[in-house]
């Protein structure tokens, strides 16, 4: 039950990794989530409080673009909270399924020879 409780800082760090590869500003916030997510993976409160850190950022760039609902619903912290795991179990799901897609294309299929009309689609 305590893995639960440490899918959000999980899914921050997945999320800060594919965008520290394209903007280096966030780089350093990879470091605050890792030990954010062993802390939480250890039962201890998370020092960093990397995750409060992430959920009113959010929320106040939400406010500042005038979705004050929004906001307001990402203000709330089981909210936050919830839709970080609602959105790491659909990333890991369809991660699984591309991953088990792309072994079925290159290993177990070749829909096309060299030389062939190739015609992928319902017949």
């Amino acid at each position: 039950m305590v893995f639960w409780f440490c899918i959000p800082c999980l899914m921050l760090i997945l999320y800060f990794v594919i965008i520290g590869i394209f903007f280096p500003k966030y780089r350093p916030w990879i470091k605050e989530a890792i030990r954010c997510f062993w802390d939480k993976l250890r039962g201890k409160k998370c020092e960093v409080g990397f995750d409060e850190k992430m959920r009113l950022k959010f929320a106040n760039w939400l406010a500042s673009k005038n979705k004050v609902k929004l906001a307001k619903f990402f203000y709330n912290k089981k909210n936050f909270e919830w839709t970080l795991i609602i959105v790491f179990i659909i990333f890991t799901v369809v991660t699984t399924l591309l991953f088990i897609l792309l072994i079925q294309y290159l290993f177990f299929q070749s829909p096309c020879e060299v030389g062939d009309n190739c015609y992928i689609g319902p017949k």
